[in-house]
Parts: structure tokens; C-alpha cells; sequence
């Protein structure tokens, strides 16, 4: 086979660089999907996390504040963008009972506070509950722009709270609730409503 009829096998230097930069380019789009997809699967799985820390806060309010019963004028205070009141609770590692909680914004988070009551003074409007000094603090939620608190309206006459087989011990324990209260708060990055609850105590009367 003579000089002219041979034919050279294998890629130019030039075809080298082509295909050197096509590959380079192929594997930049390929490493910023997968960066794109990692971003993407992080913001769902964060959000599906708060969600569902938020349903957990909400269903532990709802329940801990229908239970709310105010013995004496001011044992429930829903002003100064705070609420706090006396409630009957399952206390972790110690036996249930009733306690003082208090429900409040700092900084960005919402706390829930607790205070053990004294079984002589709790029954007494000069009580001051000790806050933090048995039980710490839980941080309920973070990255909470607004907290607000709105006690309920009286509704129209007729209207008041159940009544037991014992009229005088449900209407001593009810004595300075409203109908119920109303929260409100902004969380940063996603919506949620309002929890409203209306105390157990409370009903149409008939």
C-alpha cells in the first residue's frame, strides 16, 4: 500500500480541544442541576418540617388553652401581646397537674413559659407566678415576625359559661375568662392562620 492510500487513525489536537470543552460544558450543566435539585430538595424538606412543627404547636395550644380556667380577677391576662393562664397539664417527668403558662414573642421566637403554682396561693389574685424557676422554657417556634392575642367578644344575652351539676364551682372557675381568644402570628416564609379556641367552659346557654 503506497503513501497515498494511508489513512492516519485516531483525533487531531484541535478535535481534542472540541471535544474537551463540550465535555466541560456537559458536566457544568449536569454539577448546577444537581446543585439546583440538592437547593430544591433542602427548602422542601425544611418547609415540610415546619409545617408540620407548626401542626404540633397549634394542636398543644389549642388543647392547653381550652382548658384555661381563671380562679380569681387577673389569673388570665391577654394584653401587652402575651397571653397567660392556669391550665391542667401533663408535666414531662413529674406528675400532672395545674400550672401557669404563658405565652409570649422574643425576638423572633415564641416562647411558652411555665411556673408551678403554690397550692396555698394559687387560688389568690396577688399570686406571682415564678417563671422558668421549676420547669425552662420551650421555644415553641422561630422566625416569628408578629405575635398578637385578642380575647373573644361577649356574645349577645343568654349566653354563658356550662354549667356543671355544681353551678356556683363552674362559674367561681370561670369567673374572668372570655368566650375565648384569638392568636395571630407571622411567620417568616410561609402562611398560616389564625388559631382561635373557645374555652371549654364556655357555652350558649339554653
Amino acid at each position: 500500500m503506497g503513501p497515498n492510500m494511508r489513512r492516519e487513525s485516531g483525533m487531531t489536537l484541535v478535535e481534542v480541544m472540541i471535544s474537551a470543552v463540550v465535555l466541560s460544558m456537559v458536566m457544568l450543566a449536569l454539577s448546577a442541576s444537581l446543585r439546583t435539585f440538592a437547593t430544591t430538595y433542602t427548602a422542601v424538606e425544611q418547609s415540610a418540617n415546619r409545617t408540620a412543627r407548626l401542626r404540633e404547636v397549634t394542636y398543644f395550644l389549642r388543647h392547653v388553652l381550652r382548658e384555661a380556667y381563671s380562679p380569681h380577677q387577673g389569673a388570665f391576662d391577654a394584653t401587652g401581646g402575651q397571653i397567660s393562664w392556669l391550665a391542667p397539664i401533663d408535666r414531662v417527668g413529674a406528675a400532672g397537674g395545674v400550672t401557669w403558662l404563658r405565652l409570649r414573642r422574643e425576638g423572633d421566637a415564641l416562647m411558652l413559659d411555665f411556673a408551678i403554682p403554690d397550692s396555698e396561693l394559687a387560688e389568690q389574685a396577688d399570686s406571682d407566678p415564678k417563671w422558668g424557676a421549676v420547669i425552662p422554657s420551650e421555644t415553641l417556634l422561630t422566625n416569628v415576625r408578629s405575635f398578637s392575642v385578642n380575647s373573644l367578644e361577649e356574645p349577645d344575652a343568654g349566653r354563658g359559661y356550662a354549667d356543671s351539676d355544681d353551678n356556683s364551682d363552674s362559674e367561681a372557675l370561670s369567673a374572668d375568662l372570655p368566650p375565648g381568644v384569638q392568636l395571630k402570628w407571622e411567620i417568616e416564609g410561609m402562611a398560616w392562620p389564625a388559631l382561635v379556641v373557645a374555652f371549654d367552659g364556655y357555652r350558649a346557654s339554653t
